[in-house]
């Protein structure tokens, strides 16, 4: 872990070096004697790194200030992993006719200076995301107008154009709202400073980056905690008590934690041993062999293999305007050589169910969407003679050395597949994934390396192979989502310029059509069978490779110091870490453990 200075608040200051204490070697978190134990929840695997800002409108602010973290700003919905469907927080309701999605808010919902929260704040926030480039200005490529229609009520105009009733179901369940009195201030602030300072009026990026800057570090929120201090290792957060929810949402209960704190250790081993001892109560760490934990008040969601709720489909990238891989016959023949049983077991601990072909998950709300003759007879699986036999049927050769031999004859240059450094389950499946492709006679290597520079070269299609989560998370838009990230075009770039989704620079327009019609199909019967064309494509084309089943989170808990955690047993809520989406419903379940 990186180091970094401790970043007080003024106010915050001599409270933090009250509670927070001095950490130990940077072996993990300080000691936090001065919180009862019975009343603290703690956390960790959130925040990698000392915590810069708490500004909702940079692009990577500190836990827990992001839209699907309701824990200080709240976004109007949250999404429920197990159901599929989004739940009241801010919003109480929601109707989509045409391309009007009206929404009703909560009338009791409040900041925590006490002032009422309004449609208005609603639109400002919305607005600002607008008018400035920020994490979720890309909204607006499905929204044309919003209508405040009293304190209360809005209503949503959906594009014609790019009409996408699943991206509006996401971007109402991720989009923290905010408290239009302070922003708008903060925004009046920064650009008269600005103008003051050049005596010109500030452009908008101007101002924006100035509003970047703010540290936000005594949030004003609507959610159910407030920050309380942080340092480099820890981030606390104390119970608003007058939270509106409460009363509103949870029948007078008040959430069992006063307080929840973030832990940062420096390894995941760290992690797992804190686990163990109950010095950490929920963690989102990899874990292998978890089941080996349970001897230590250890759970997770199942009680048995795949342990987690799988929900993601990690995938090989693969650079598509640039040979071998523009050719499909290339990118078949490397997916057969692939032994994915190996990345179940070895990689993955058997976190995962058995891979199918396709891009949609065979359980769960997809299943209904997925079609196994189409795989049966479409799909690619673990068969390196029949990776030989399509490369041979290419036109390919092999060498004196064994290594592959284009149909021009070339030789293929060495290529190298990435991912970043010390992600260790991500490395030992790109490990098994090379040793199968050299099994064939592709030459091909791993290479590791810092973050940001896999992050540079992903989006700037710098790339040979490289691993990634197209959509890293579950939500309302899938399985539509995950298929619109690696073959919709309508953000290709050449590479060299920067891409968020589609790296690999898959271009179809059979593939564009179909993923612009599914979204305005209402017969569930046309929506299935567009969604078994638009998985054939995929299976056809393969413009990525599908390595393995992973959950969206590693939702572990110890019940040493808390009990009643959900699981597939007790499902009073998702999987989702106790505070992600509709998953920070049980915070008011959880009970302090048993201490006699």
């Amino acid at each position: 872990m990186k180091q970094g200075h401790f970043l007080f608040s003024m106010v915050s200051l001599g409270l933090a070096l009250l509670l927070l204490g001095c950490g130990r070697d940077g072996d993990g978190p300080p000691e936090l004697k001065e919180f009862p134990r019975e009343k603290t929840l703690y956390v960790g695997g959130f925040q990698w790194g000392p915590p810069i800002t708490f500004s909702p409108l940079h692009i990577t602010p500190a836990w827990p200030i992001t839209g699907n973290m309701n824990l200080i700003y709240e976004s109007l919905f949250g999404y429920n992993q197990l159901s599929g469907n989004i739940e009241p927080i801010i919003g109480l309701n929601h109707a989509l006719q045409g391309r009007k999605l009206t929404v009703e808010l909560n009338p009791a919902a409040r900041w925590h200076n006490g002032d009422s929260l309004t449609a208005d704040d609603v639109y400002y926030t919305f607005d600002l995301h607008r008018r400035y480039h920020t994490t979720f200005h890309g909204h607006w490529n499905f929204l044309s107008d919003i209508q405040v229609e009293g304190r209360h009520r809005l209503v949503f105009t959906l594009k014609e154009e790019n009409y996408n009733p699943y991206m509006m179901l996401d971007i109402i369940s991720v989009t923290p709202i905010l408290p239009k009195k302070i922003f708008a201030e903060l925004e009046r602030q920064a650009s008269e400073e600005l103008h003051g300072k050049s005596g010109k009026a500030p452009s908008d990026d101007e101002v924006f980056s100035r509003l970047q800057e703010h540290k936000n570090d005594k949030p004003i929120g609507s959610g159910p905690y407030t920050l309380q201090a942080y340092s480099n290792q820890t981030i606390v957060l104390s119970r608003v008590d007058d939270y509106w929810g409460n009363e509103a949402i949870r029948g007078g209960k008040l959430p069992a934690p006063t307080y929840i704190i973030h832990s940062t250790y420096t390894s995941n081993d760290k992690f797992s041993l804190a686990l163990q001892q109950g010095n950490l109560d929920i963690s989102q760490n990899f874990i292998p062999q978890v089941w080996t934990k349970f001897r230590h008040q250890v759970g997770t969601w199942y009680d048995k293999e795949p342990y987690y709720v799988p929900a993601i489909i990690p995938s090989l990238l693969m650079a598509l305007t640039k040979a071998p891989f523009n050719d499909p016959a290339f990118r078949r023949a490397s997916a057969h050589a692939i032994n994915y049983d190996q990345i179940k077991r070895l990689a993955m601990y058997d976190y995962t169910p058995v891979l199918q072909p396709g891009y949609i998950l065979p359980f769960g709300k997809e299943q209904v969407y997925f079609n196994a003759q189409d795989t049966e007879k479409h799909g690619v699986n673990y068969n390196p003679e029949k990776a030989r036999e399509i490369l041979s049927q290419a036109g390919y050769t092999w060498g004196a050395d064994g290594l592959l031999i284009d149909p021009s004859g070339t030789k293929i240059r060495t290529l190298y597949a990435s991912c970043p450094s010390g992600w260790n389950d991500w490395e030992s499946t790109l490990r098994i994934a090379v040793a199968g492709m050299r099994s064939v006679g592709i030459d091909v290597r791993e290479k590791f390396v810092e973050y940001p520079v896999w992050d540079r070269d992903l989006k700037t299609g710098n790339f040979d192979f490289t691993m990634r989560t197209p959509h890293a998370e579950t939500s309302p838009s899938v399985p539509w989502i995950r298929f619109d990230k690696v073959m919709s075009s309508k953000q290709w770039r050449p590479v060299g310029e920067i891409m968020y989704e589609n790296e690999g620079r898959y271009k179809n327009p059979s593939a564009d059509s179909l993923l612009q019609a599914i979204p305005k199909l209402t017969d569930p019967e046309a929506v299935k069978e567009a969604f078994f064309a638009i998985n054939r494509m995929f299976m056809q084309d393969l413009p990525v490779i599908p390595l393995m089943y992973r959950p969206w989170h590693l939702y572990q808990f110890s019940q040493k110091q808390w009990t009643n955690f959900p699981t597939e047993q007790n499902p009073h809520a998702p999987p989702q870490c106790l505070f992600v989406g509709a998953g920070i419903k049980a915070l008011w379940e959880i009970r302090p453990a048993d201490r006699k």
